[in-house]
Formats: structure tokens, C-alpha cells, sequence
């Protein structure tokens, strides 16, 4: 079977390091995104790039996929499966496989089919995504009676979500054909923008701080924002602008494997629009001194 189609969906080589696939995916997501992109077919390139990721993100499926291509059973099962970056619908399952190779020899319409699967579109604020929270949704599907039923589910954010990923519920979406499994219900989070400036780049923070001339210049510490609460930051003296200062484990926690990330502070020197009439005397007489050319040695 294919088992070249993801890397190409990434635009990335079948060789391509994990560090490479992740780049790839995490541009592409945004740049097709339905809530950013509304153009025609964006919302379908969408999910295709998220279900190659699924696959190629991790390292186990990865290699099965290179191995045997695209087949049944490497998705996330079981009731809060979390797929990190992963793809809303999945694989046919093998009947359907067989189905498309021979042309439907072996396909029996009353055999048990599973239901479709649903999503649900989940705002989080930036700091429901760096700590998560326990919620519950309502959302409607068809019972198995074929009826709709307006269901509530509690759901647990993990940790450390990103906008664009979506976790798995698994035998939560719509009822199955024949006495076939409940389909799947995706969350799809939406993360809002900071309120306090901060950035995020997978667990790793970032935040633009404005500093005086005198700090700057003199060092000194100052108060900075995390998502952990106010901390103290030492500022060496000369500090220039765009300086880039790492708080460790500041960030948020780390979606695979354990940890916390890092809180990055670039600074930049506010240069005060009003002086007062002293202010402007120390400053000049300061410009003054840096112009004084130094005074002759004894060797001229």
C-alpha cells in the first residue's frame, strides 16, 4: 500500500527527521486552519494534514505506516485518547480496504458499520490551555435507536493543549450501522490570544518586557509576568535592546513526555517621551561626558 502519501501531504522527504515533520505540520496547520482560512477546500486540506501527522508524529506508527502503509488500527482507541496534533476520521477499517481491492467481492451491506464521527469546536483562554481543566460540553448526536439525543459529557484539557490539536473521545459520536460501534467525538481546541502578551511556541513562552534607560544601562531586577505568577529578573548592566533573557521552567508542560518549559523575556529600552527640566540637564551633561575626548598622556 502507499506509504509515501503523508510525507508528501507534509511536503517533507519519506528520510525527514521528527524535529523536520513537526516544523512542516505546524506550518501547514496554521496557514490552512478553518478559523483563520475560509477559502475553499482549506477545512479538508486541513484534516489530511492533521491525519498525516497522527501518523507520522509518532515515532511507532511512523514506522509501522513506512512498513505497511495505511491501515487500520493507528489511532488512539479508548475514552480520552489523546491524539496531540492528530487527525479527526481515521482509516477505513480492513472490510472497507478489501471492499476497494476487489470491487466489493467480499463487502456485505448488512454488516455491522461503525457510526461517524463528530467535532467539537472547544475555545480555551491561554491559560486554560497551559494548565487545562476539567469542563463539560453538550453537543447532539443520533442514538442507536436512530433518534437525536442531546448528550453531556465531561471532559478533561489535558496540560499544555495548542490551538489546532484535538483529542479523541472514543464511542462518543454518532450510532453505528447494524448493530455496529458508536463513531468517535474529536474536541478541536481554539486557543485565545494572550491577555498578557505572552507568546507560546510549543512548551516554551515568550514575552516582550519594556525596560528603562536606567535599568538598561545600570542593571538592575524588575518584575516580570509567567503564567506561574510574577518573578523577579536580574538585568546585567549595558543590557541592549532585544536581549534575550530564559527563565527556566516558566513555560507550559511538555504535551509529550514530562517537564515544563521555559519563559523567554526580550527586552527592549522605553525611551520616555517627557522629560523634566532636571532629567533633561543629567542627560545632557551625561551626552557631554561621552563626547570629552580624553586628555593627552605623558607619550601624547
Amino acid at each position: 500500500m502507499n506509504n509515501t502519501e503523508f510525507y508528501e501531504r507534509l511536503g517533507v522527504a519519506k528520510g525527514a527527521t521528527q524535529d523536520e515533520i513537526k516544523k512542516a505540520y505546524r506550518k501547514l496547520s496554521k496557514q490552512y486552519h478553518p478559523d483563520v482560512n475560509h477559502d475553499a477546500g482549506a477545512e479538508d486540506k486541513y484534516k489530511e494534514i492533521q491525519e498525516a501527522y497522527d501518523t507520522l508524529g509518532d515515532a511507532q506508527k511512523r514506522q509501522a505506516y513506512d512498513q505497511f502503509g495505511a491501515t487500520d488500527g493507528q489511532g488512539f482507541g479508548g475514552q480520552g485518547g489523546f491524539g496531540g496534533f492528530g487527525g479527526a476520521g481515521g482509516f477505513s477499517d480492513i472490510n472497507d480496504i478489501f471492499s476497494q481491492m476487489f470491487g466489493g467481492g467480499f463487502a456485505d451491506p448488512n454488516r455491522p458499520r461503525k457510526g461517524q464521527d463528530l467535532q467539537y469546536r472547544m475555545n480555551l483562554s491561554f491559560e486554560e490551555a497551559v494548565f487545562g481543566k476539567d469542563t463539560t460540553i453538550s453537543y447532539t448526536r443520533t442514538s442507536a435507536n436512530g433518534k437525536s439525543e442531546s448528550k453531556e459529557l465531561k471532559v478533561t484539557v489535558p496540560a499544555g493543549v495548542e490551538n489546532g490539536q484535538q483529542m479523541r473521545l472514543s464511542g462518543q459520536g454518532e450510532a453505528g450501522f447494524n448493530g455496529g460501534p458508536f463513531g468517535d467525538l474529536f474536541v478541536v481546541f481554539r486557543v485565545d490570544a494572550s491577555k498578557d502578551g505572552f507568546e507560546r511556541d510549543g512548551a516554551d513562552i515568550y514575552l516582550e518586557q519594556p525596560i528603562d534607560y536606567g535599568t538598561a544601562a545600570l542593571g538592575g531586577e524588575i518584575n516580570v509576568k509567567t503564567v506561574h505568577g510574577d518573578k523577579k529578573l536580574k538585568i546585567p548592566a549595558g543590557t541592549q535592546n532585544n536581549t534575550r533573557f530564559r527563565m527556566r521552567g516558566m513555560g507550559a508542560p511538555y504535551m509529550r513526555g514530562n517537564g515544563v518549559g521555559d519563559q523567554f523575556v526580550i527586552v527592549y529600552v522605553d525611551v520616555p517621551k517627557k522629560l523634566s527640566k532636571k532629567q533633561q540637564e543629567l542627560l545632557q551633561e551625561f551626552q557631554a561626558s561621552l563626547n570629552e575626548k580624553p586628555k593627552k598622556g605623558f607619550f601624547g
